[in-house]
């Protein structure tokens, strides 16, 4: 991940949880609950581009025996996801631990997790191909990936809705919340330059996976992918 990248996270995380759920529509916490429910029964649990800890949370409500590893490139999101939920700062919640590196520089045993999660944060990675194969390397065999996503539209409808929102509101309200001029500029700009859901369906399939379920949320804003280890 570039440096750019990283210090766009830091500084707008505090307000992120709230830009999310205003851009959102409020449906973020509805779509994590539904990613992290098919992660109810695995044991050892990545959560990639961890962010403020949203997912990890969602899925300890579940799973509370999992053991999770939170990985983010930016000591300040991690910092704000403790501040949020105090009973994982208190080791009030299942095995827990958070890790600041950048995923490819995140160093573990082969095949040590039998689950991995990443919402929202595929798109900031820089190399999806070589991401996807690091993790088929971590997880164990007939282990599970769950992908939250801002997929790039595969249909008119979907693609006339996106480019209007992420032109006329998704930069302004950014600017208004963070403070940072350009924070959610990135985030249109990455969804224009990401693959559709079919295509990383593709992506996955050529790099050991199988994918299992493919469900567009909210008329197809965002997109789950869950594919297991071959």
């Amino acid at each position: 991940m570039t440096e750019q990248i990283q210090q766009l996270f830091t500084s707008i995380a505090p307000k992120y949880d709230l830009l999310n759920t205003l851009l959102s529509f409020g449906q973020h916490k509805r779509w994590r609950n539904k990613g992290v429910s098919y992660l109810k029964n695995q044991k050892k649990v990545l959560d990639l581009c961890a962010g403020t800890l949203s997912m990890t949370m969602a899925l300890l409500e579940i799973n509370p025996s999992a053991e999770v590893t939170a990985v983010d490139f930016s000591q300040e999101m991690l910092d704000e996801g403790l501040r949020r939920h105090p009973t994982l700062k208190k080791g009030g919640r299942g095995g827990f631990s958070t890790v600041c590196a950048d995923f490819f520089k995140f160093d573990a045993q082969p095949s040590f997790f039998d689950g991995m999660m990443c919402a929202y944060g595929m798109r900031n990675l820089d190399d999806n191909q070589a991401a996807l194969r690091k993790i088929h390397q971590l997880l164990s065999p007939k282990g599970r990936l769950v992908i939250l996503e801002f997929f790039r539209p595969d249909n008119w409808v979907m693609q006339l809705f996106h480019s209007t929102y992420a032109q006329f509101v998704i930069p302004p309200l950014g600017r208004l919340i963070s403070r940072h001029p350009h924070a959610y500029e990135h985030l249109r700009d990455s969804v224009r330059g990401f693959y559709t859901i079919d295509e990383y369906c593709h992506l996955l399939q050529e790099n050991g996976f199988e994918v299992k379920v493919v469900k567009r949320l909210t008329g197809g804003i965002s997109g789950l992918i869950v594919a297991e280890k071959k």
